[in-house]
């Protein structure tokens, strides 16, 4: 198979932090109530759009996109991420970052990375830039092939001719309807269902074999 799309997970994949909300709760001391929310969510109580909204409302007092912008800023891109992507696209693949986390962080790495297509979720402002307490619902964390499934419907491509890079069990689905679907790191749950398991982009080279 030719391939001609490397799509990325971002929180835990491109970049070495787990979650993107989760920078947002250590910052504003919400993390146990999101806990909950989490649990809810993942029991399947309520659906991703309600659960965006109630982690956005925990952030008191309701802060400035600015402010959310200088929080997320401090992020660091996993190692190696770098080269790998630069020679990724050397060889003439689009690459892509689908992640169930926020834009803000999303398009400030495709920016440091030069990737060309971003698929995440946002944040509604109000005309002052102050949060709303909605969010932007774009990707489903657990059904992130079906974001992917709309890009490469507009690219001309088929899920064949992508590859998926994630790293935990909300990338199951991600890697299981790509054509080659990559794990890296440790999580057991999705190395049962990839074609390649790395430890880290350090091994990255090697699966360059494979496209």
């Amino acid at each position: 198979m030719e391939y001609k799309l490397v799509a990325f997970d971002m929180d835990g994949t491109l970049v070495e932090e787990d979650s993107c909300w989760g920078i947002l709760h250590r910052h504003f001391g919400t993390q146990g109530a999101a806990l909950r929310n989490l649990e809810i969510y993942e029991r399947g109580e309520i659906d991703y759009p309600e659960f965006m909204r109630r982690d956005i409302r925990l952030w008191q007092p309701v802060p400035h996109i600015s402010q959310i912008e200088r929080v997320l800023a401090n992020f660091k891109l996993a190692p190696n991420t770098t080269d790998i992507v630069a020679e990724i696209r050397r060889r003439g693949y689009q690459v892509a970052i689908i992640t169930g986390g926020l834009d803000i962080l999303a398009n400030i790495v495709a920016r440091k990375l030069n990737i060309d297509h971003v698929l995440a979720n946002g944040l509604e402002v109000d005309e002052r830039g102050y949060l709303t307490g909605e969010g932007i619902f774009r990707v489903e964390p657990y059904t992130k092939h079906e974001a992917l499934l709309g890009l490469v419907d507009e690219l001309g491509f088929t899920l064949d001719e992508c590859v998926a890079v994630g790293d935990s069990k909300y990338d199951i689905n991600f890697l299981k309807h790509a054509g080659l679907g990559v794990a890296i790191g440790g999580n057991a749950a999705l190395a049962e269902v990839a074609d390649v398991v790395i430890r880290d982009f350090k091994q990255f080279p090697l699966l360059l074999n494979y496209l």
